[in-house]
């Protein structure tokens, strides 16, 4: 199983972040609230995650964004190809243990029908 978070996986240009942005699939859950679109033009699974001050000082955003990475990392065999992704972690996702937030996780993603 490949350990890595590459470059290619993640959303990184503002014009990437407003083609998610602009579909209609949304999710708010109790630890994430997200977005997705299905592109069948760039060819892989990617996420954006976006964390405000609102979830807290810079050690819990840092935190939070590591715990969604993981989650993304572990399951992206379970998402759609070419699909898009944002995710932004709320605040109950600090003090939650990951077997909870991994089934929490798999529940959100099913919810934007994005699951094989």
């Amino acid at each position: 199983m490949n350990q890595n978070f590459k470059r290619s996986k993640r959303l990184l240009k503002k014009d990437e972040f407003q083609k998610v942005k602009r579909s209609k699939n949304k999710v708010k859950s109790t630890y994430f609230w997200g977005q997705a679109s299905d592109e069948l033009n760039h060819g892989g699974t990617k996420i954006g995650i976006i964390t405000t001050r609102k979830l807290g000082p810079a050690h819990l955003r840092n935190k939070s964004r590591r715990i969604v990475r993981e989650l993304f990392r572990k399951n992206i065999g379970k998402i759609k190809a070419s699909t898009s992704l944002i995710v932004l972690p709320r605040r109950k996702i600090i003090n939650e243990d990951y077997k909870t937030l991994e089934s929490e996780y798999l529940s959100f993603l099913g919810k934007l029908l994005i699951l094989k």
